[in-house]
């Protein structure tokens, strides 16, 4: 299969991601990459690791004054993704916010999450269920809903051009890559913050046990920041985001056969805990490469998306 190329893609502008244990969140310029810790190890043939390898299986725990300080209205029922997401966005936004073309009302918004509204809808209807309906806290309905991650984090971060929501993890977030490159493509965006947020949910876990699947549990929110011009020079620009159904094969274009490669190869089954691995993989992959740089996200009987960039040649 060919991979069409894409015409003026936009430029990736920043990244960051929320630390362990306490979650505050980092952001850079191209120019910092080199001093963020990536909390992921990537082996170059598709598999990946926690740097931290202990296991985290209970619910995410943020302090009140941390859920308070992201900015989402009534945030203790708000599912703990969504302030992730929120303390992220804000350093993203903090890192472009200060140039002359950076308008809220052309900023666009994607979240992919898996786990955003797990936790919410589960507490909810155990209750319910338990105690009875009455007893239930009606609150937490509004952030039940599959979309509410990036309603309620667009209102924090005062955007207004488009917010919408990804659900199927890694691949979600591949999705809203081509989403945010179709904003630009049709002049809806001079920005664009694409996050992937995941929160460690009990019955997630306890699902994942019983299908002896042992991925890592990831729990926090990564993400970047799309521009329609670069920050600087050095800026990688998106070139291509092919999706590749089943196991058909394809052929990087014409020019790209000295790129730089980093498989990324997602267990089959369920996606939860691989959104925030993207944006990781890609601070991996840049870090390593020279002028091209080439994402392979794979998925059994699901397909593959390759993602490629580039950068001016010096």
């Amino acid at each position: 299969m060919s991979i069409v190329m894409l015409e003026n893609g936009p430029y990736i502008n920043s990244i960051g991601w929320t630390r362990k244990p306490d979650h505050a969140a980092v952001a850079a310029t191209h120019a910092a990459y080199s001093a963020m810790a990536n909390p992921v190890e990537f082996d170059g043939a598709g598999g990946y690791r926690l740097k931290n390898s202990d296991a985290v299986c209970t619910p995410t725990d943020l302090s009140l004054p941390l859920m308070r300080s992201s900015g989402v209205a009534r945030a203790r029922s708000a599912a703990k993704s969504t302030i992730l997401a929120a303390l992220l966005g804000r350093e993203l936004i903090a890192t472009v916010s200060a140039r002359d073309d950076y308008d809220g009302n052309r900023t666009g918004v994607a979240v992919a999450s898996c786990t955003a509204i797990t936790p919410i809808a589960w507490e909810f209807e155990t209750v319910g269920m338990r105690n009875g309906w009455l007893k239930t806290d009606t609150m937490l309905l509004p952030s039940s809903i599959p979309s509410a991650i990036t309603t309620q984090t667009s209102a924090v971060f005062d955007t207004h051009a488009t917010a919408i929501a990804f659900q199927d993890g890694a691949f979600g977030l591949c999705a809203a890559l081509e989403h945010a490159y179709l904003s630009f493509a049709h002049n809806r965006s001079d920005h664009f913050l694409v996050i992937g947020s995941e929160e460690i949910c009990g019955v997630q876990c306890d699902a994942l046990d019983a299908l002896n699947d042992d991925r890592p549990r990831i729990d926090g929110a990564s993400g970047l920041v799309l521009g329609k011009s670069p920050c600087s020079p050095d800026d990688w620009r998106l070139a291509f985001c092919s999706n590749i159904a089943g196991d058909a094969d394809f052929e990087l274009p014409e020019g790209w056969s000295g790129a730089e490669v980093l498989a990324l190869a997602l267990a089959g089954g369920p996606t939860v805990f691989t959104a925030p691995l993207v944006p990781y993989a890609l601070h991996h992959l840049f870090e390593r490469a020279g002028g091209q740089a080439v994402l392979v996200c794979s998925m059994p009987e699901r397909g593959t998306y390759v993602v490629g960039f580039e950068r001016p040649r010096h």
